[in-house]
Formats: structure tokens, sequence, C-alpha cells
């Protein structure tokens, strides 16, 4: 590996050297002194066993086989630099495919407004979205990014955290009023549910008690679905009670539509994280969406998305 690195060194000051016409003004150009220069073609010249330069006191002047390999190093060399520039650009500006994939119901629900400013911002990406709730590999099938539920444990991801929400226990008034309002979860074993779904699988209802002690509710179901919006519509239909996002929840909860029960037994809140391969160097594109995202779901970011989307319903 030594080897080939001098070597590359030594087709760069020999190429130098040409262009600049003499050791002097090459050393110059590179910052080194004039005998490591004059040792650098040396070395190359030997190591290719033919003379690239007739040198005199006065004159530099490339042989014949001299000639022929500097236009094929320097040709060499100019690709390469401009290989150096596109990954500079691609480093500092947004450019190019990006893929991502978004949970399907929060992706619908609450980042359509951050795909739709980040192609504003970026016109040269060229965007392909995928709402899925499954979880993708995102190395194996050529995603930049996801958004996910929850923390990755996968090691060969980073994750950045880009908001907090609760699981709730919801209903209708008037479904509580014909049922009861459950006091504790157990009291949940007699009514009828509408469950979430994941990969065919009902998503356990969960919660705590008194002494943080996990409490796993297995309740009968009325109705069954791994659409997020399709569950909170049946809720609040008053088919049945669900357990569901808070950020699903809360805008019918403050009108009056959906009812919170359990409260003091749910559990911690959860985060949504945004999740890509691990990478020493992070390309802008998935830099920017993450920063977006971020900037989104920031205090600030949140309250400029409740006024517009105040303004557009007024």
């Amino acid at each position: 590996m030594k080897n080939r690195h001098d070597s590359l060194e030594g087709i760069s000051t020999f190429v130098q050297v040409v262009e600049s016409g003499s050791f002097t003004e090459a050393a110059s150009v590179l910052g080194h002194s004039v005998s490591y220069i004059s040792k650098e073609v040396t070395r190359l010249e030997e190591r290719l066993g033919a003379r690239l330069l007739n040198r005199t006191t006065r004159s530099l002047s490339l042989t014949d086989i001299g000639r022929v390999y500097f236009e094929k190093t320097r040709g060499l060399l100019m690709e390469a630099r401009e290989a150096e520039m596109s990954i500079d650009t691609l480093q500092q500006k947004p450019v190019g495919r990006l893929k991502v994939s978004l949970p399907a119901s929060f992706g619908q629900s609450h980042l359509l407004p951050v795909v739709a400013t980040y192609m504003q911002r970026y016109p040269d990406i060229k965007l392909n979205v995928d709402f899925s709730s499954r979880l993708v590999d995102l190395a194996g099938e050529g995603f930049d990014l996801a958004v996910r539920m929850g923390e990755s444990k996968d090691s060969n991801l980073i994750s950045r955290k880009i908001l907090s929400f609760r699981m709730i226990t919801v209903a209708t008034q008037a479904y509580l009023d014909e049922h009861g309002t459950p006091q504790h979860p157990n009291d949940l074993r007699t009514h009828q549910a509408v469950k979430y779904l994941y990969n065919q699988v009902p998503i356990t209802w969960e919660y705590v008690n008194e002494k943080g002690e996990v409490i796993n509710v297995d309740i009968g179901h009325i109705a069954e679905t791994n659409n997020l919006q399709m569950q909170q519509t049946l809720v609040s239909a008053g088919v049945g009670i669900g357990r569901l996002p808070e950020f699903l929840c809360q805008p019918l909860i403050e009108q009056g539509e959906l009812v919170e029960v359990l409260a003091e037994y749910e559990l911690p809140p959860h985060g949504v994280y945004a999740v890509f391969p691990h990478r020493h160097y992070l390309s802008a594109k998935v830099r920017a969406f993450v920063d977006l995202l971020t900037e989104h779901f920031s205090p600030k970011g949140k309250k400029a998305a409740i006024k517009s989307s105040s303004s557009i319903h007024e």
C-alpha cells in the first residue's frame, strides 16, 4: 500500500513539474523542497524503468516516453480532481436521488409538509418516498433514511430523535355512557376495542400500575386494522374504545369528540426517530432532510405549522 501511495504521489509530482516547466516552480506550487521534487520524479522513473525527463542545468524537456506518459497521467489526474469536486458538491449541496421510508399514518398526517418544503428548498433532488409501516432494510433496499416510531436497535444505523409522543386510550363520550368508563386497565376486558395490527399481529395494550409494573391487557375486539387513521375514524364513530398515538387524538380531544381514559396508567412517551446508515461522512441531501425534520418539530416549528394550518381552514 505504501508503494502504491508513493507512485501516485510521484505521478502527481511529475505532472506538476511538466505543467510548471521547472522543478523550482513545481516545488513552490506543491509546498516541498526542490530536492524532494527531484527525488520523487527519479523514484517514479526507476519504478517505470524509463526516463521521462531530459534535464540540464538550464532546461527541462519530455522524452518521447515521458510525453506519452504525461498525456495519459494528466487525464487521469484531471478525472480524479473532477471526482473530488463532485464529492465535495454532494457533501455541500443536496443533489441527486433521495429515497426515504416514512411510516404510513404518521407520515401522511404529519410529514407531508416536511416533504413539500424539502423539495421547494432543494429542487436538484430526485425524491422517492415510500409510505409503509414495515421495517425496511435501509442498506439492502437502497434507502437513504427512514422515519421510525421507536428507537432502532440496529448498531449499523444512526438514530436522531425528532419528537416524543404518548399512546393514549380514547373513546367517544357516547360509547363510555353506554359501556362505562374504565377506571383500571383490567376493566378493559369487558369492553370492545378497535385494535391496530402490525404485520397482521395486534399490538398489545400495555400499561403500568401504581408500582411501575407493566400490565398486559388482553382485550376483545370488534374491529382490527393496520391503518391508524382508520382506527381513529372507527373510534370516533363510537364503534369501540381504542389506543392511539396522542398526535392523532389530541385535536379531537380538544374539540370534545374523544375522551381520554386511564391517563395515569399510560407508559412513558415513545420517540419518533430519523434513522440512516452509519457512515463517517453524511451526505448533504440526508443531512438537510434530517435537519428539516428537527426544525419542523421544534417548538418554534410546531407553532408555525399550527398557524399555517389555521390560516388554511379559515
